[in-house]
């Protein structure tokens, strides 16, 4: 019965992205056809713009329009980008690997940036160590992430030429890494801290140290596995920020990702390729918090525990 709830719920989730993106093009102002054919640029006729709303299917009902996209969105026929005139299942796997590489590693150094000084500050709880801590935090989290972004190319690229200015240089991917990581990286220590502090003072752990174990034994095996249930929820939570972050940096660092293809569609009016950044950004969210629910029964048994005596 629980698999069946969640494939009902991934399903209703599904259709109610397919309906959000599809709406965003037709609730968007102007006119698509007229869009598609540019006449900003080109001089064109009523009977033209006739033919490309016909061709394009914006005549018939709204409805009608809704299910063609669901049928064409099932086959993944997302049409074709007006920018390259290529079609936009090409342009996301082409600009896709970009995506990855930058939140990818930009997650690595974030949890590295999350474990020390996580560790660091609860620890030291209550000494300067634990407001050094906090106040790295403060600060990182009050910092924008295209001003960030701005400064370590100005300095480090510009001021000192040390790293290349665009991502898609050897070694380019640095500075984005370390922008995307220390934007996002504050809401993840300040969990991660105050959750290890609040697990050293559980009844199994001081039972642990009772017994005479190791404190970095007590530390590692229980107090580290309690704290990570709150981090790995925050860290689903905060996808949507971290995906959201791409887009601002591929842009400053000229990185060829799937942000940079969305921030042009959207300048461009390219609807096809806007319906398409909605809907894989939405799946993508979905199934990573899919996983994050399917970690908290491998770092708690009991949660797992618990459903099967509901079931």
């Amino acid at each position: 019965m629980t698999w069946l709830k969640k494939l009902a719920e991934a399903a209703v989730f599904l259709l109610l992205l397919t309906l959000v993106s599809f709406m965003v093009v037709k609730l968007a102002p102007g006119d698509a056809a007229r869009s598609l054919l540019r006449m900003d640029t080109i001089a064109v006729t009523g009977r033209d713009i006739e033919a490309q709303r016909e061709q394009l299917g914006l005549n018939a009902p709204i409805w009608e329009q809704y299910l063609s996209y669901i049928a064409n969105v099932a086959r993944l026929n997302f049409g074709t980008s007006t920018m390259s005139s290529k079609p936009v299942v090409t342009e996301l796997a082409n600009a896709f690997p970009g995506t990855l590489l930058l939140a990818g590693w930009s997650l690595v150094v974030a949890l590295v940036i999350t474990a020390v000084l996580g560790i660091f500050a609860a620890r030291n709880a209550g000494k300067w160590q634990d407001r050094l801590a906090q106040g790295f935090c403060l600060v990182a989290s009050s910092l924008p992430a295209f001003w960030l972004g701005l400064l370590l190319l100005t300095v480090f690229a510009v001021g000192l030429g040390w790293l290349p200015s665009q991502g898609s240089r050897p070694g380019g991917l640095i500075l984005p890494v370390v922008c995307l990581a220390i934007v996002i990286a504050p809401p993840y220590v300040k969990v991660f801290r105050g959750s290890l502090v609040e697990a050293q003072e559980m009844d199994f752990v001081r039972a642990s140290r009772s017994r005479g174990l190791h404190e970095a034994t007590v530390f590692g095996k229980h107090v580290l596995r309690a704290s990570l249930i709150p981090l790995v929820t925050i860290m689903g939570m905060s996808l949507g920020s971290l995906l959201g972050g791409t887009v601002i940096v591929e842009k400053i660092f000229a990185i060829p990702g799937i942000g940079k293809l969305a921030l042009d569609a959207l300048t461009k009016r390219d609807y096809a390729v806007i319906q398409a950044f909605i809907l894989f950004i939405g799946i993508v969210v979905f199934l990573i918090n899919a996983l994050v629910d399917l970690s908290y029964r491998w770092l708690d048994p009991a949660i797992a525990l618990k459903e099967r005596k509901k079931a």
